[in-house]
């Protein structure tokens, strides 16, 4: 009884599991990574930018 329930807990979190790896692969409409990241760092220095003020190397 003890080791059908192991093997029953098991088989469910490989079952979470997978549809939880499903689900981060789905890509939605305006959220990709690329995006945002690419909007946190100074095209010409490439420093990381915080806020929404201009760069501390003087470019936009």
């Amino acid at each position: 009884m003890l080791v059908k329930a192991v093997i029953l807990f098991l088989a469910l979190m490989a079952v979470i599991a997978w549809i939880g790896a499903a689900i981060g692969k789905l890509r939605l409409p305006g959220a990709s990574r690329q995006g945002r990241l690419g909007d946190k760092f100074c095209p010409s220095c490439g420093r990381p930018r915080i806020g929404k003020g201009p760069c501390p190397c003087g470019r936009t």
